[in-house]
């Protein structure tokens, strides 16, 4: 049941939402600018001590390195859902509403944080074989055809299709996946994380084709998960992207046996 909210209660939300989306904007943009200044600070050679080196160190720094990616490729595209949980939290519990949405966002960043161990776990064992360049770049033939073939497969897959579902219709999912309170909102966000997961995975992993320190294709790739979350799904845009990376893996895949 909605709760009325006097006028202070208004107010109170309206500074609270202003800060998160305040917040929200400055973590994507210091996102972007330590990927940039990562990017440009990264020499041939730092990429090979780090590669070399032992101990938890470098796969920390690479871990840290995804988390902050993540954040600056993947809160962009759930801002919609963000916006339209705010809207019904604010509705439903006034005094609340803010804390729920920054619960909702912290769901969310968590599930995409889980996903950065098993990434930031590939990028360090494939720097330590050698088969990553210094900016993250595969450079086995093989590996690379492999992963964007896989990567066009999946978007052909059911479970590709039942996540982008969710994603695409974000108060359905909402309706159906409500829960009240900051426990609540934490747990609808992090479910909401998980779909968007397991829909983008993939997407994700092609980062190590093309580099994953790559700023031009980390926006390439922002854009296109954007897309396939906003584009009405008759369109088959997640189709289209998909036979795009098997074309693009059986060429490098021929190019390579020739």
């Amino acid at each position: 049941m909605a709760i009325p909210a006097t006028r202070s209660v208004r107010a109170s939300l309206r500074t609270g939402l202003a800060a998160i989306w305040i917040g929200v904007a400055a973590l994507v943009a210091l996102g972007w600018l330590y990927m940039a200044r990562m990017n440009a600070g990264m020499s041939a050679t730092d990429g090979m001590a780090m590669a070399a080196a032992s101990g938890l160190g470098p796969l920390l720094a690479t871990f840290i390195m995804w988390v902050v990616m993540m954040v600056a490729m993947m809160l962009p595209s759930v801002v919609p859902t963000v916006s339209l949980f705010a809207s019904l939290a604010s509705r439903r519990s006034p005094l609340a509403a803010a804390r729920m949405t920054a619960m909702f966002l912290t769901g969310y960043a968590l599930a995409w944080i889980a996903y950065c161990v098993p990434a930031a776990l590939a990028q360090w064992g494939l720097s330590r074989a050698a088969l990553l360049s210094p900016t993250g770049r595969s450079t086995s033939t093989v590996i690379s055809a492999a992963i964007l073939v896989a990567a066009g497969l999946f978007q052909f897959s059911a479970l590709k299709g039942a996540c982008a579902a969710k994603c695409r219709s974000p108060l359905a999912f909402l309706m159906h996946e409500w829960r009240d309170g900051a426990a609540g909102a934490l747990a609808v966000g992090a479910r909401n994380g998980t779909h968007c997961v397991g829909c983008c995975w993939a997407l994700m992993a092609v980062l190590f084709v093309v580099g994953t320190m790559n700023l031009l294709w980390m926006a390439l790739f922002t854009l296109l998960v954007c897309a396939e979350k906003g584009l009405p799904a008759r369109w088959h845009f997640d189709r289209i992207v998909g036979t795009g990376f098997i074309a693009w893996g059986v060429a490098i895949a021929a190019g390579g046996a020739m």
